[in-house]
């Protein structure tokens, strides 16, 4: 997935983590303008990162994107109401994760990020 950014020219840095809390402690550090959020992380599940994030007013303006093998009906709807902008599905080609990404990245609330 990181080659498939890095080709698009998306901007640096990436970061990837390895659970939840990471997910929570990296995301108040850094800030991003957009994240791609696994729902079935460790420690902490997606769902509930995506809560705490929304909490959050200095994160208020990250798109979150839920990135996940929850592709049960309903799912999508649960994701939104956790606090996520959009939704993907595994399996999936990387070129329509980095459209989603792209997307995000250049809405009008984040053309300063």
């Amino acid at each position: 997935m990181r080659k498939s950014f890095e080709k698009a020219g998306l901007p640096n840095p990436i970061k990837i983590v390895r659970d939840g809390e990471e997910a929570l402690e990296q995301a108040s550090c850094h800030k991003p303008a957009v994240l791609l959020l696994d729902l079935s992380m460790p420690k902490l599940n997606g769902w509930e990162v995506a809560k705490r994030i929304r909490q959050m007013p200095e994160l208020s303006g990250t798109a979150i994107i839920a990135f996940t093998a929850h592709a049960l009906v309903g799912d999508e709807l649960k994701a939104k109401a956790a606090g996520c902008d959009d939704y993907i599905s595994k399996p999936c080609l990387p070129k329509d994760v980095v459209a989603k990404v792209v997307f995000w990245l250049e809405r009008p609330t984040n053309a300063a990020a």
